[in-house]
C-alpha cells in the first residue's frame, strides 16, 4: 500500500518503447532522467579514456 503523501511512480520504460502511454509529466521525468543517465555514461567514457590514455604512456617508455 502507498503512502498519501507519496507520489506514484512513472510507469517503467525500456529504450525504444511506445512513448504515447506516457503523460506529459512522466515524459518531463523520463527525459531528465534519461538526460541524468547519459552524463553518467559520459563520465564513465571519459574516465575510461583517461586510464586507457595513462596505461598507453606507460607502455610508450
Amino acid at each position: 500500500m502507498q503512502d498519501e503523501d507519496e507520489k506514484p511512480r512513472p510507469p517503467g520504460y525500456t529504450l525504444g518503447d511506445d512513448l504515447s502511454r506516457l503523460s506529459v509529466g512522466d515524459l518531463e521525468e523520463l527525459a531528465a532522467r534519461l538526460r541524468a543517465e547519459a552524463d553518467r555514461v559520459d563520465e564513465e567514457r571519459e574516465r575510461k579514456k583517461g586510464a586507457i590514455g595513462g596505461a598507453a604512456a606507460l607502455f610508450r617508455n
